[in-house]
């Protein structure tokens, strides 16, 4: 499986060969730099040359030059391939063009971006309207076709027809199916998942997986069925298990899942040898997270962690190029490749200095030299997020009292859920958690207003009231241990047509407007980082104890995680598929 990026006609595929030739001159000249050369793992003092944006020429001759031919003095430096983020979820409250930028000025230069909120949210042409939009950036972006909704919604999983999946898949910008949360029905026999498993694999295309703690018999079956990678992984032996089976395995340094540093550690003190299905992402993180850097931050994890640096930059270039089928225009600095280069002082430090794209120095010092050409967001709908009118009401939010013991939302981590058990004292009927430290409210609300779903959680701290628009559902999360203030907040995201904001004692601590289908700002990812590291710190004094108030909130209506989630039925055990306190009509 292999893919030209773009095509050369007759005419400029001549003149790159006559640049490589010494008969024509070159458009671009990097001299004096220390090259890595991803293939073999050594590094050369060597002459990198240009013909437009394709290299023509790697070696220890001078190239002939021009009055037009750029110069560019590298000495001291060290050149390595762009970086590749396999893995991106582009709307975790930034958006594809806030993150895109982020990223190239980090280095990365190459994404396979999720289509999963724009697929749920916008029609299809709006969708391709987007792909095609993003190809003119200087960063290459590639695109995923989503297999399933990770929600069981009848709303949702409507929209997830095979035609649809079909005519995605073969748009040239997608490059896989996935990720795949709803494996269990293709080894259940549903002819429609694996219709579109079928779909992807007469495509020649890859199919990522979402298969956390998977069994080896369920990964073989997965395999089966046409899975070729899974960032599952938490340990070792679990990206062990995985490469045995076929499979490539992204490892993560993201915001719930910092997984990296161990399992290079591990891998690392086994003396592992075969590294070359291995990846680096960082799996959509909150903005926050990101101040660690993006694909550059991987790379600098796992040498501090142990690996070769040579391994290191491979797993963030050459290993994903291979895998998408992209190698023959990216993954190393060679001829015929494109000019994705990133400048580095020292191999150990993966911050650039200089980023070239596609031929051209496109970020320096930490800043950018172009911008990417700006989405209209209007013109593709993305302000068309139908959301209530702000008419909330507190009673919405109370929880009935029970004779028996009531279920409560408690959680384990920052996205797992437990079922617990717990009897409280009632006020008219209605469950009274004045006298309970660390319990709230909270309700997921539909984004029209037609059904509330309410329940208890435990873990996430006590405040006033927290609402959100981000959501996997689209719905609104509303907790808190007032329903007046709930309902106040709730009301407030509404009037910003989506956002976060949280309260106490009736004072506006935090508001984050998310106006793009109501989960994504408009705001650059230096912002973002500043503003949702505010939200991080405010829960945490609040009592908020995990690593990611963003991600806990995305996941409280996913039905793809356990074990406890609000859906549209009510408060459901995701496991027995019981609704364990049932959802309102309002």
């Amino acid at each position: 499986m292999s893919r030209t990026l773009n095509n050369f006609n007759s005419e400029g595929l001549q003149s790159l060969i006559s640049v490589s030739q010494f008969k024509s001159p070159a458009t671009t000249w990097i001299k004096g730099a220390d090259v890595l050369d991803v293939y073999s793992g050594q590094i050369k003092s060597l002459n990198v040359v240009l013909y437009k944006e394709r290299i023509a020429y790697v070696g220890q001759k001078e190239p002939l030059i021009n009055n037009f031919t750029e110069i560019i003095d590298a000495s001291n430096l060290v050149l390595v391939p762009g970086y590749i983020e396999p893995h991106a979820h582009s709307f975790q409250v930034y958006n594809p063009h806030s993150l895109s930028e982020f990223a190239l000025l980090q280095g990365t230069t190459t994404m396979l971006h999720d289509n999963l909120a724009f697929f749920t949210h916008l029609p299809e042409n709006k969708m391709v309207e987007l792909f095609d939009l993003t190809k003119k950036w200087a960063i290459k972006t590639f695109w995923w076709a989503r297999l399933d909704p990770q929600i069981r919604e009848p709303e949702m999983e409507k929209k997830f027809t095979k035609e649809k999946f079909t005519s995605l898949l073969n748009h040239p910008s997608v490059l896989q199916g996935g990720e795949l949360t709803f494996w269990k029905d293709i080894l259940d026999g549903d002819l429609l998942m694996t219709s579109k498993m079928k779909e992807a694999r007469n495509a020649g295309k890859r199919v990522e997986t979402h298969n956390p703690g998977a069994s080896i018999e369920t990964l073989n079956a997965v395999a089966a069925a046409g899975a070729t990678s899974c960032h599952e992984s938490i340990n070792a032996e679990e990206i062990i298990r995985r490469i045995g089976l076929g499979y490539y395995t992204p490892i993560r340094y993201s915001s719930i899942r910092p997984d990296l540093p161990n399992i290079i550690q591990d891998l690392v003190s086994m003396d592992w040898k075969f590294w070359d299905r291995m990846m680096l992402t960082t799996d959509g993180s909150a903005p926050f997270f990101y101040s660690r850097g993006f694909i550059n931050g991987c790379i600098r994890s796992a040498i501090e962690s142990g690996l070769d640096p040579v391994l290191a930059y491979r797993m963030a270039s050459l290993n994903p190029a291979v895998y998408y089928g992209l190698d023959q225009d990216l993954g190393g600095i060679s001829p015929g490749r494109l000019g994705d280069i990133v400048f580095l002082e020292d191999l150990r430090n993966p911050t650039p200095v200089k980023v070239m794209a596609n031929g051209s120095i496109v970020a320096e010092n930490g800043n950018l030299n172009q911008t990417l050409p700006h989405i209209p967001w209007d013109k593709l709908e993305f302000y068309s997020h139908k959301l209530m009118k702000p008419i909330v009401e507190a009673n919405w939010f109370t929880v009935f009292s029970q004779n028996e013991e009531t279920p409560v939302i408690e959680m384990l981590n920052s996205v797992i859920t437990l079922k617990k058990k717990m009897t409280f004292p009632s006020l008219n009927g209605m469950v009274n958690l004045q006298n309970h430290d660390n319990l709230m409210y909270v309700s997921l609300l539909h984004k029209g207003g037609e059904w509330v779903s309410t329940g208890i959680i435990k873990g996430f701290g006590q405040f006033g009231a927290l609402a959100s628009s981000y959501t996997l559902s689209g719905d609104i999360i509303i907790l808190g241990k007032d329903p007046n203030q709930m309902a106040i907040a709730a009301n407030c995201i509404l009037e910003d047509g989506g956002g976060i904001c949280l309260f106490d004692k009736n004072n506006l601590l935090y508001n984050l407007p998310l106006p793009l289908l109501g989960f994504m700002s408009s705001l650059s990812m230096e912002e973002l980082i500043k503003k949702t590291g505010e939200l991080y710190s405010l829960l945490q004094r609040f009592g908020y104890t995990y690593e990611d108030p963003i991600y806990s909130l995305l996941f409280l209506s996913a039905t793809h995680l356990p074990n406890v989630r609000l859906t549209s039925k009510g408060v459901l055990d995701v496991k027995r598929n019981i609704i364990l306190i049932p959802s309102r009509p309002l």
